[in-house]
């Protein structure tokens, strides 16, 4: 999972706290100014306990702030109403965002139960702000004379960004509706912390226990001694322990040659949430689909997708289906073909042709093998962690001229380090944290966040980020440093393509920072082309122990073998994305399964073969259900179309690393933010629509062909038309 974390700041103060606790409060690092190096959290001091008294005076300094922009007696203006706005409510700024990070990255009980009163309250805060009457007088005023003010692109751009989003969250509803509007947002918000609540503790308590050596057998030595190391800590001897984390899940369901135990493996992963136990999540399912068609409805809209997506690059769930559909048949027609090869190697080594979910990877692996002599385990000691972190930053300086400086800042878990990044004069672009291994606490996937958007202070000044990467990657086996698999590396890539989106941001008003969901994928997604590109693999994928540079050979090998399981690779991401949309469709809620809807949906209308399951599954669905993606999923294909377009950008100027073109790619998509819609900050950079052939052919949906002389303008583009 790629996950980019959003906090959805949201009225009423929480409960005042004890005598005990206004002790506490009074030492509350949030309360003071930190003189921490470049003002990062000063994670030294920060308790559990302090968090919930911060957000708490965040959201009543927030609230006078608001009070006071409608009591300003002066006729509004921008800077007395928008940019007042956009300025305001920085104490809950900064302690929801350190709340929201921690929270994810290193959850506890205490943190848990915390945001169950912190959730509703920033919800019904931010209703209050945005079911305001006499404020959006005053923005609808500012908005309706925007023609005559001398204001700048930007001013304007933010101007027209703040009333649209007003009247998004419901400030042209009548009373009665705005009313009904709080409790649905107060029951979402609730809903959603106990999903995402519910998922980690599935994930965390499920454990596969193996008693005997030869039970293990075929899985590599790294991951075995990672399950041993697991065991002991849970005071087991002489046994092995596997998780559902992905370091662990994944080795044993492609290399351990005991299939019942796979099977159970495997089972435990696409059963969490649905186990009949205290962490159900399918009756929340169905609340949150319920209230979410009855916002859609309250907002005029015929469903939840229709809404959301009225405010991204897709405008409407036809042209979801649209992209979908181009992808659905030729991506389960390849998948077909690579379950034959698949189901042909199982029979002929076990007389048995029967095929189920858990024995994809396994038998996908041989086949890897066989066909491209490309063995996984050797692949991935030329990815030490150290190297591929090393390569992002030869890559951003190859293109920009960055450079990463560790840093001793506090943390808020030992396993975390930090960079300052400096552009190319030297000068302070942001900070950047690593947190790269598992833990219990840490949701699952990976995510890039902010403990501190950049931004433009009242004074003019640059506001540097403060940014985090969180992973959950192979841990290090002993003294011996962690070792990446590819698909690890490529998430790096990604993430670290985030990173650089919130680093470059040159946006004045934090308003500006957010951008279409169905496009804030392209920075991170462009940046995994480069990882497999023999010029970048030649840079950094050198030999754990020789220290010798990848050969060329392997080099070959890995081009070989991108397409290989691509079926089965775009087969359960469309699945997912389909899943998504067809939820968030539907327009009058009924009760329902949601394991029966799927299946119909999935299997039974579209022709899901049973051995590939969506890559989520609706009770562990965590971006559409607790992370912001809801009706989004698709934006990670759709972005795709665009980030293959823009890299042949860089492969027609002839070098993949040329500076012009990576200028530009900084100057008009990185460094803007949303300051301009998403096509046409991509028709900027571009100079035209993007064509989706470059992403069906890296998928092997079609072959390549040489482009016709007329091949760009005849080109069908995949995102709108500028409105």
């Amino acid at each position: 999972m790629r996950f980019f974390l959003i906090a959805a700041f949201m009225t009423a103060v929480l409960s005042a706290g004890s005598g005990c606790e206004k002790k506490q409060a009074d030492a509350n690092p949030f309360f003071t100014v930190w003189d921490t190096p470049f003002g990062v959290p000063p994670f030294d001091k920060i308790k559990n306990g302090h968090y919930k008294p911060a957000i708490e005076k965040g959201i009543a300094d927030h609230a006078a702030e608001i009070d006071s922009i409608v009591a300003n007696p002066d006729a509004p203006s921008f800077e007395n109403v928008i940019a007042a706005l956009d300025h305001s409510g920085e104490l809950l700024k900064k302690a929801y965002a350190a709340f929201a990070q921690v929270k994810a990255a290193d959850s506890n009980d205490e943190l848990q139960e915390a945001d169950l009163a912190i959730a509703p309250a920033v919800s019904a805060h931010y209703d209050d702000i945005y079911l305001n009457d006499r404020l959006f007088e005053k923005i609808s005023a500012v908005h309706e004379q925007i023609g005559g003010m001398a204001l700048s692109a930007e001013q304007i751009r933010l101007t027209e960004q703040t009333y649209k989003q007003f009247v998004r969250a419901g400030a042209q509803l009548n009373a009665r509706q705005k009313e009904r509007l709080r409790d649905i947002n107060r029951e979402l918000s609730l809903l959603s912390v106990r999903f995402g609540n519910n998922l980690l503790a599935e994930t965390r308590d499920f454990t596969l226990v193996v008693e005997s050596s030869k039970d293990i057998s075929g899985v590599p030595q790294t991951v075995t001694d990672a399950a041993a190391d697991k065991a002991k800590e849970m005071e087991m001897t002489d046994k092995w322990v596997f998780t559902l984390s992905p370091p662990s899940m994944i080795p044993f369901l492609t290399y351990a040659e005991n299939r019942g135990l796979r099977e159970k493996l495997y089972t435990g992963y696409v059963k969490r949430g649905s186990n009949g136990n205290q962490f159900d999540n399918r009756q929340i399912v169905n609340d949150i689909i319920r209230l979410r068609t009855e916002k859609a409805r309250l907002m005029d809209y015929p469903s939840y997708a229709a809404f959301v997506l009225d405010d991204r690059m897709a405008k409407t769930p036809e042209r979801v289906y649209d992209l979908l559909d181009k992808l659905w048949k030729p991506a389960l027609d390849t998948a077909k073909r690579e379950l034959e090869t698949l189901r042909a190697i199982k029979a002929k080594e076990t007389q048995d042709s029967a095929f189920a979910a858990w024995d994809w990877r396994y038998y996908a692996e041989k086949v890897r093998k066989s066909q491209y002599n490309l063995d996984q385990t050797s692949l991935n000691l030329y990815f030490s962690l150290d190297n591929v972190r090393s390569g992002v930053f030869q890559l951003s300086n190859r293109l920009w001229g960055l450079t990463f400086r560790p840093v001793s800042v506090p943390v808020y878990n030992k396993e975390c380090s930090a960079y300052e990044v400096l552009d190319k004069d030297n000068t302070h672009l942001g900070v950047l944290y690593f947190d790269l291994y598992p833990r219990d606490g840490k949701r699952g996937g990976a995510w890039c966040g902010t403990f501190r958007e950049a931004s433009y202070g009242t004074d003019g000044k640059r506001i540097a980020p403060i940014v985090t990467i969180v992973c959950n990657f192979t841990r290090p086996n002993g003294s011996d440093p962690a070792q990446l698999t590819l698909d690890e590396t490529e998430t790096l890539f990604h993430e670290f393509g985030h990173a650089l989106h919130k680093l470059f941001s040159q946006v004045r008003y934090a308003g500006l920072n957010r951008v279409e969901r169905d496009f804030v994928e392209l920075p991170s997604q462009i940046m995994e082309n480069w990882a497999t590109e023999p010029e970048m693999l030649r840079l950094y994928a050198k030999h754990l122990v020789s220290g010798e540079p990848m050969p060329e050979s392997l080099i070959r090998k890995i081009r070989k073998s991108r397409q290989f399981n691509q079926g089965f690779a775009t087969t359960e991401l469309v699945a997912a994305a389909l899943s998504d949309i067809d939820i968030h469709t539907i327009e009058d809620y009924k009760p329902f399964d949601p394991e029966a809807f799927e299946k119909e949906a999935l299997n039974d209308k579209r022709g899901l073969i049973g051995q590939i399951e969506p890559r989520y599954r609706y009770p562990y669905f965590n971006h559409i259900f607790n992370s912001g993606y809801a009706a989004g999923y698709y934006g990670y294909l759709w972005a795709e179309v665009l980030d293959r377009d823009a890299f042949e950008a860089f492969v027609e100027s002839g070098d993949i690393f040329d500076k012009a073109t990576a200028l530009s790619f900084r100057k008009n998509i990185l460094e803007r933010g949303g300051t301009q819609d998403g096509a046409e900050l991509y028709r900027n950079f571009r100079g035209k629509d993007p064509d989706i052939t470059p992403m069906m052919v890296k998928r092997g949906l079609i072959k390549p062909v040489e482009p016709a002389a007329d091949s760009v303008a005849a080109a069908t583009p995949v995102v709108p038309q500028a409105q």
